[in-house]
Formats: structure tokens, sequence, C-alpha cells
């Protein structure tokens, strides 16, 4: 393991270290510089163990739609599983620690009151511990998931988690912070590490494979210290909630529309999903919808969209719709029903109502011919994709994204899963 350096700023700590992280916010770290970065896992300590195997280091492949780039980043200090909750609290109660980074997904925000499961619950923990340390400098929380107000639902979830005292030392000690971050990470390939060793000698049991393309959003709300991630070209701002609605919507959005719609119509890649004449079709559509709840400048929005089509398309990034499929309960409830909500109804929204049919149809093919349904809700939705009349089952579906039954939206998905592409 590395050791703090004497020259460092300060210690962040990172929960829920996957390949996004590494291949994003970990990356504009390293490139900041002067920081001590201590990492905790998601659910499973495998990464962990290869990591510390490693001395924190991995390689990181940035693959372009003609050539990858390389390199080693080594900005790691340790990693502990998720578990080790002692290491969590030790680390939060000492003043060298000034920030906290997370990317544990939507459903760990809403994990329970259980430390050895619950993220919010470890850092309530450790923010009593700080408190009872007698540390005074502000320690920062920034949320790095695909959330609206991520950081606003992440203070939700700690502060229910907190013991009176803490609760009352909390506003002048801890800053929750919003971030929007952009960065397509599939999952590596099966080449990916000889790629790493070829290019670098360096042998890596966890290579990453990312896009070029990277964004990083911040509420500028910092009271402590921080990194100095404008140095990687991260912005700064006051007003994140448009680029937060920007990137769910059109990208996420996107995405999760391909995800089911391309694998019903026989396609597993993004690649291949935004080539497919009517898949594409159902993507601008989408589009078209979102576009009218942003208000952002035409052109702006033109040359995203442009940029998302050219990302979509890299052929040689062969980012797979399953990966992107997990956790549809959680992500259409953020991505497709508010746009939905916004525009009047279904009948004004036909893109994001194909978004919702394509995910009851796909869960629903998936249950029928015995493969698992990656959700935090796969019980109900395998009991409710085994009811026999469409409506039925997909009212049952619904009710598992907070839609009553009743909803126009249930008649518009019944009669949209017919109409959706196929083999």
């Amino acid at each position: 393991m590395n050791a703090p350096s004497p020259s460092d700023v300060g210690r962040l700590v990172h929960l829920g270290i996957g390949n996004f992280a590494r291949a994003h916010t970990l990356q504009a770290t390293a490139v900041a510089g002067g920081w001590s970065v201590v990492a905790f896992t998601g659910r499973s300590a495998a990464m962990a163990d290869a990591l510390n195997a490693q001395g924190g280091r991995y390689g990181l492949i940035v693959r372009g739609p003609e050539a990858d780039e390389v390199s080693v980043l080594d900005v790691i200090d340790e990693v502990h599983p998720a578990a080790d909750v002692d290491a969590l609290v030790a680390l939060l109660a000492d003043p060298f620690t000034a920030v906290v980074t997370l990317t544990i997904t939507e459903k760990g925000y809403a994990a329970g009151s259980d430390p050895a499961t619950s993220a919010p619950a470890r850092l309530a923990l450790g923010l009593k511990a700080r408190r009872e340390a007698g540390v005074e400098e502000p320690i920062a929380l920034v949320s790095c998931d695909n959330l609206t107000g991520n950081g606003e639902v992440l203070g939700k979830a700690v502060r229910a988690e907190l013991d009176e005292e803490t609760a009352a030392w909390f506003d002048d000690h801890v800053d929750v912070i919003s971030s929007m971050v952009d960065r397509i990470t599939p999952s590596a390939d099966d080449g990916a590490a000889d790629t790493v060793r070829e290019q670098t000698g360096f042998a890596d049991a966890v290579p990453v494979v990312t896009e070029p393309f990277t964004e990083w959003v911040i509420e500028n709300r910092f009271r402590g210290r921080r990194p100095e991630w404008e140095k990687a070209g991260v912005q700064l701002t006051d007003d994140i909630e448009v680029h937060e609605r920007r990137k769910l919507r059109l990208l996420n959005g996107a995405h999760t529309l391909m995800a089911y719609a391309g694998q019903i119509a026989g396609v597993q890649r993004v690649d291949e999903a935004i080539g497919h004449r009517e898949v594409r079709a159902l993507v601008e559509q989408l589009w078209s919808e979102a576009r009218a709840t942003l208000p952002l400048p035409a052109d702006e929005l033109d040359a995203y969209t442009a940029a998302l089509e050219e990302r979509f398309r890299n052929p040689r990034l062969a980012d797979n719709l399953i990966r992107i499929a997990a956790d549809g309960t959680a992500k259409l409830p953020v991505r497709a029903l508010p746009v939905i909500a916004e525009l009047g109804g279904p009948d004004k929204a036909p893109g994001e109502v194909a978004a919702v049919a394509a995910w009851t149809a796909w869960v629903t093919d998936r249950v029928r011919t015995g493969h698992e349904v990656q959700d935090p809700k796969s019980a109900e939705i395998a009991e409710a994709a085994g009811l026999e009349d469409a409506t039925e089952r997909i009212t049952a579906l619904l009710a598992l994204l907070d839609v009553p039954a009743g909803d126009p939206l249930v008649a518009a998905v019944v009669a949209e899963e017919q109409r959706l592409p196929r083999p």
C-alpha cells in the first residue's frame, strides 16, 4: 500500500469502488494530485482484494473509435470491503479526511439502517465519531450517482440515521454536495488485461475500459479542503440542476430505452442498438420529448445529442446492453416518468412510453425464459411478470415504479408493447 505523502493536502474516502469511479472521479483526483485516497467496495470484497494485491494501482484503457490510450493510475492508498465499518468510522473521525465521494448506485441510498449493508448508516456512524473527536473543519459528502439532486438524496438518507446530538452538529460541520458525472464505462473485455500488460508492462487483474469523453460538474459549496479537480477539467457551478436533468434525460434516458428495446430487437450492444433503424427512431423520439423539458438553447442541445450519438456509435467500446439494463425499477422513475408527467401524460410522450414498455416487455421475457433480472425488486418483478392477463401484468409491474392502477400509462404501455421492434 502507498502511505499518504507528507505533502498531501488531505484524504479523500470513496464509497463504492467499481469501474466507474476508477475511470472517472478517481482519475480526476489523480490529475488534481496531492490527495491520499482510501476506498471501500460496494457489495463484494473482491475488488478490495484485487486492488490491494496490486498496491492500489490499476490500468485505465481509454478506448477511442480507432485506438486505445493506456495508462496506469496510482491514486489509491488502500481499499477496504464495505463491511469494514470500523475502518470507515476511524477515517471519518480523522481530521486529515476532508472529502467523501460516493458511487453506490440509485438503490444504495435506500439500503436501510444496518451499517453492514447501508452506506448512509455507515456514514452516520463515522460522522458521530468525527463529532466526538472534536473535528471542527467541515467535511464534504459528494454524491456521484445518476440521481437528480443526488446531494439532497444523500443528505436525507444520512440524516435519517443520525443520533440527536450529531443531527444538531451536522449543518455546521458537513457539506452535502450534488454532482453530475458522465463517462461511459463498460465492463472490461477479456483482452483488457493483455492490452494493459502489452502497452505498460503492468500485470493488472482489474483493468478499466472507458471512453474518451468525460464530464464532471460539481456544486460549488465546499467550506473545507478539496482536490483541485479543475486541473482535470471538472466544472464547479452554482446551478447543478440543469446539468443533471440534461444528462439524466438525454444520455441516461436513451441508454435505458436502448438497453431494453435493443435486446428485444435482437441486438446486444449500444453501438448495435443505435445502428438499428427502429430503435434509433425511438431514441430520436425520446430525445425530442426530453429536450422539450430542458431550459437550454437549441444549439447546445443539438451539439449534446450529436455528441451522444457519436459516443453510442463507438464500435470499440462494446458496451453491453445487459449491463445497462440492471436496476430498472430505480432508473425509470427518475429518467422517463418525470418527462411523461411534465409533458402532460403518456399521449404526449410516446418515446418515453416506449422506454417503459420496453422494460415491461424485457423483464417479462427474461422471467418467462428463466433468466435473472438484476434489480432490487427482482422477486416482485418475477411475480408480476408471471401474470397472464396483459393489463394485470403491466399494472403490477408499473406499481413497482409507483404508478397507480388505472393510470393512463398502463393502457399506453399495453399498446406500446405490441409495437416494439422485434427480430
